[in-house]
């Protein structure tokens, strides 16, 4: 049942985001402070962990990342022959570009992920959040400077991920054969104080969507916006479907790209829009009303996927 859906996977995340908006309409919380608690600790450790113990194997963990890597592509391709369709200048397609290929597949997806699909859904949606992560610095600042951006600065703000760091210690340790999850020595108590810490990952990812969220936004475009909403939370999923039926992902994994791809537009791709003077109004109604419209779309797929 579609009431179902929603109280098994997408109330609980509500709860938390509630909690978030309520928290930042009420208090003058820093959320630039939380987020990058959230980016430079919480969500590296999430990673690292989570690649140690991680049980998938290295050709599934290849196609689910492949997936990612074709699908933020393939909405780029969609959305910028829409685009020129429309004639839409410059600055208008970078922004809707920002909307459309990236996704809120972090604080959004992996705890919905998690809740629809237990411990093995959220470790194949972490994979997918990862090449997520990395798509979208490489490719977000280009995009964002209506192509004058160059590659040296995309390389440096590459190096500057922790992310990055994170997944190459998580891979050296798994395959180092460490096996820190079982140590009793030191190095297991360091691997210990860093699961403590990816516990709390997912709570503030969530808080931080809601802060996000509280912050008054109006729709700029509504035109352009509905173009958006589209390619984001329908053209997407049907994007994702076909890749996974191509790269012939098992049942959970191509289930877990789908929901991964119905994410709505990703939150920092207002903070780039307004770095490069891409549309930041518009970027940001985008965020806010596929957000909202999410909890519809997002309902009636975990109706159709679980």
């Amino acid at each position: 049942m579609l009431l179902a859906a929603f109280i098994e996977v997408l109330l609980p995340v509500l709860v938390v985001v509630g909690s978030g908006y309520a928290l930042r309409r009420s208090f003058p919380i820093d959320a630039r402070s939380l987020n990058r608690v959230s980016m430079y600790v919480l969500g590296p450790a999430l990673i690292f962990t989570t690649l140690v113990r991680i049980e998938i194997g290295g050709g599934e963990a290849l196609r689910i990342t492949l997936a990612s890597a074709l699908l933020c592509l393939g909405m780029g391709a969609l959305t910028a022959v829409v685009g020129r369709l429309l004639r839409l200048e410059q600055t208008s397609l970078a922004a809707l570009l920002l909307c459309t290929m990236f996704m809120n597949s972090g604080n959004y997806g992996l705890p919905t992920t998690r809740f629809a699909f237990g411990e093995a859904g959220f470790e194949r949606a972490l994979l997918f959040f990862i090449a997520q992560t990395i798509l979208a610095q490489v490719l977000a600042i280009p995009i964002a400077r209506s192509g004058n951006g160059d590659l040296r600065s995309a390389l440096i703000q590459i190096l500057r991920m922790p992310q990055i760091y994170a997944v190459a210690a998580g891979l050296t340790a798994r395959f180092s054969g460490l096996e820190l999850p079982d140590r009793t020595d030191a190095f297991g108590a360091v691997y210990q104080g860093v699961a403590l810490l990816s516990q709390a990952a997912l709570p503030l990812l969530l808080l931080l969507l809601g802060m996000q969220l509280a912050q008054s936004v109006a729709i700029e475009d509504y035109r352009l916006t509905a173009l958006a909403v589209g390619l984001r939370l329908v053209a997407s999923p049907l994007l994702a479907w076909g890749i996974s039926s191509l790269l012939q992902l098992d049942d959970l994994a191509m289930r877990v790209v789908i929901l991964e791809a119905s994410m709505p537009s990703a939150v920092n791709m207002v903070l780039y829009s307004i770095e490069f003077g891409a549309r930041p109004g518009f970027v940001a109604g985008v965020v806010v009303v596929t957000t909202l419209l999410s909890l519809l779309t997002l309902t009636f797929l975990l109706y159709l996927i679980r």
